[in-house]
């Protein structure tokens, strides 16, 4: 072996341990679990990486793994649990007619025996028994004092999960000890790990995000680009990835998933708003509140985002809907309409069309990176931005500008700083041609339509582009100090800083 391919090895070999074991979230968890006396919640969705957390901290100090499998009854989990308790203390007296004796029964047994419990899905318990909340808290209030018992409770349904533990109306409010919001990467640490070039990993990231999973996928099977790792995906009808959205909606919401998926579906191909929703699923508008509402709060794969500097909140007419999980997006947009021909066998003509949608998908993910890229840049990189930014989103509305036209105008860019009346503006383009003075032209004629401090702010202005700028932008760039970032330079920006999992 060469030493460039040994090289290669050794630096695979630390991503794998530095980066897809989480050091930093795995020293907090254990560091909170060693306390003792202690109820910790950790959250986040799904591919997350939360069972490998919890399967890390049983290799280094040992617990016991309780899956809360909402296909099983109530008694049929009570007996499971039982018997796993028995087994770890080694006694055949554990046998607990309901959830407040498991539960008490737990905290007995650890009275002078360090204890961690973790319960991975906590949150089904609202589906299979809601009396384990109550046993909970009150055996936490009784003998969490006097035990040397952990309990975890993992979950992916971030909005239950938090309304379990955050809902003053509910049993366990306020009895979490330590709460840990397990996120995915962004665009800068899936940059780091993934190893390759900007340009590849701009794409990458834009169909599959920034998921653990899905990022040790493609290191184990070494894979370079986003055509191979479509090709490694979906070529083979085994592959878990391959249903792994709609098998994550049939597992949350079982029989009721039609609706959700026809919402979903809905969503990836452009309908975002409540009217057009409603016009394609066949659901009443005034209906759709409950599903979107599990989707955005529960489930934090939609989020409802209202145009920057917009201060309202609620819900109204100006808001949009879009998926979060860029993966999933992809899957609704571009493979959902096509699995009967996926299950046909048609895998190689379904791979073409999904590899040949990826430039399509790519522009508009572009746009969320750059405003990614703003933020590192806010926090790591002094200096670069001309000031610190408060709030950062887009903007879309009519453009109240005597030369505008009809037409609703759109901004990729816009970031902020309430305190200092400052505000920028920002353009992303993901194309084959140099960005030219039209387009920054246009920029400035969209932002007299944004109002917000119009008399007495101070504006900024930068550039996103994959294919660089022409010279007449450049000269332009220089006089109105315009800030201009091609591939080349955003690779520059972001090369050579530590791995904040190493921080």
């Amino acid at each position: 072996m060469s030493i460039i391919k040994i090289i290669n090895v050794i630096i695979i070999n630390i991503i794998m341990d530095i980066f897809f074991d989480r050091d930093v979230e795995l020293n907090k968890l254990i560091a909170d679990i060693e306390k003792y006396r202690s109820l910790i919640v950790l959250y986040g969705n799904r591919r997350v990486g939360k069972t490998e957390l919890i399967k890390k901290a049983i290799n280094k100090i040992g617990g016991i793994y309780l899956y809360v499998d909402n296909t099983k009854s109530s008694n049929l989990l009570l007996q499971e649990f039982s018997s796993i308790i028995r087994e770890y203390f080694n006694t055949s007296l554990f046998n607990p007619p309901d959830w407040d004796l498991f539960i008490k029964g737990l905290f007995e047994l650890s009275l002078n025996v360090q204890t961690v419990v973790y319960f991975d899905e906590f949150q089904r318990f609202e589906d299979i028994n809601m009396s384990l909340f109550t046993a909970l808290q009150k055996n936490v209030d009784l003998l969490l004092d006097t035990s040397k018992l952990s309990i975890v409770c993992s979950g992916s349904s971030v909005g239950l999960i938090k309304k379990i533990f955050l809902d003053i109306n509910l049993p366990l409010y306020k009895r979490a000890t330590s709460i840990m919001n397990l996120k995915n990467f962004d665009f800068v640490t899936s940059f780091k790990f993934l190893n390759i070039n900007i340009h590849d990993a701009i794409r990458m990231y834009s169909i599959f995000g920034g998921s653990p999973q899905f990022h040790k996928y493609f290191h184990m099977n070494g894979i370079k680009n986003v055509e191979q790792m479509i090709r490694s995906i979906f070529l083979d009808s085994s592959s878990v990835y391959v249903y792994e959205p709609r098998d994550f909606i049939i597992e949350e919401f079982g029989r009721r998933t039609q609706t959700y998926f026809a919402i979903l579906y809905a969503i990836s191909k452009g309908n975002t708003k409540i009217s057009n929703i409603a016009a394609v699923t066949d659901v009443k508008a005034t209906s759709l509140q409950p599903y979107l509402y599990d989707l955005k709060d529960v489930l934090n794969l939609i989020v409802y985002e209202l145009p920057v500097p917009e201060r309202n909140k609620k819900i109204d007419k100006g808001g949009i809907y879009k998926i979060t999980d860029n993966y999933m997006d992809f899957w609704f947009s571009k493979f959902y309409h096509n699995v009967n021909q996926f299950e046909l066998g048609n895998y190689k003509g379904i791979v073409d069309l999904l590899i040949e949608s990826v430039d399509s998908i790519v522009p508009h993910k572009f746009e969320e990176i750059c405003r990614e890229l703003i933020i590192h840049m806010d926090i790591v990189k002094s200096g670069i931005l001309p000031f610190n930014i408060q709030k950062i989103g887009r903007w879309w509305g009519k453009n109240g500008s005597k030369t505008a036209d009809k037409n609703q105008d759109e901004i990729d860019i816009i970031a902020l700083n309430e305190d200092k009346k400052t505000i920028m503006f920002g353009e992303c383009k993901w194309t084959n041609k140099p960005l030219d003075v039209s387009i920054y032209n246009n920029l400035r004629r969209k932002s007299e339509g944004v109002k917000w401090n119009n008399e007495t702010r101070k504006e900024y202005f930068i550039l996103f582009s994959k294919s660089g700028f022409t010279v007449d932008m450049t000269e332009v760039a220089g006089i109105d100090n315009v800030l201009l970032f091609d591939l080349k330079k955003i690779e520059e920006l972001l090369k050579n800083e530590p791995n904040k999992n190493q921080i």
